[in-house]
């Protein structure tokens, strides 16, 4: 759910349509697919189906957020909700109690991650992989995507993004209301 696995490239070709080279940093989500390609060949679209057109003439108003979930990682459970808006990204975590490395059998067996296990039980880890390897994880993360784009530096506790947290908290609320 964080930036290093939602913010993917998009590329489209479009001939008569979309000038070559053209770039825009438009918040498009997966569930944009279906409507926009439904929308190209000139079908209806379902009322009940998510997402939004993002190319042609019917192209919907820019969003303002794009959203993420993750409920399994293989064998082992977690729940994290987030929201993206251009600049900052928000996560809760409704197990803060289970950590973000949790024990998943195939990658116990790669072996970077049983070094990265030693060197956690040797205290040896620094910076961000120790911060991967604590026991528990925060109830709720901010990150300025422009600022921290590895996002590293939690500022949902700093009280300079109050607002900025408090604005991306409703639009996760209203979002699991609406889903």
């Amino acid at each position: 759910v964080y930036d290093s696995g939602i913010h993917v490239p998009l590329v489209v070709r479009w001939p008569g349509k979309i000038k070559p080279g053209t770039v825009r940093d438009d918040l498009v989500a997966f569930i944009d697919f279906a409507p926009t390609m439904l929308s190209i060949v000139g079908a209806v679209i379902p009322p009940r189906m998510q997402g939004q057109v993002f190319l042609g003439d019917r192209r919907a108003k820019e969003r303002e957020y794009v959203y993420a979930a993750r409920d399994r990682m293989d064998e082992m459970f977690d729940r994290i909700r987030a929201v993206r808006d251009k600049q900052f990204e928000y996560v809760r975590n409704f197990h803060p109690e289970l950590p973000y490395a949790q024990s998943i059998a195939y990658n116990e067996e790669n072996p970077t991650m049983r070094v990265w296990r030693r060197l956690q039980e040797e205290r040896k880890l620094t910076g961000p992989p120790a911060l991967f390897f604590l026991p528990i994880k925060p109830r709720e993360e901010l990150y300025d995507t422009r600022a921290d784009p590895d996002e590293v530096h939690n500022l949902a506790t700093d009280q300079k993004y109050q607002k900025v947290l408090s604005r991306m908290r409703q639009a996760l609320d209203q979002w699991v209301k609406e889903t």
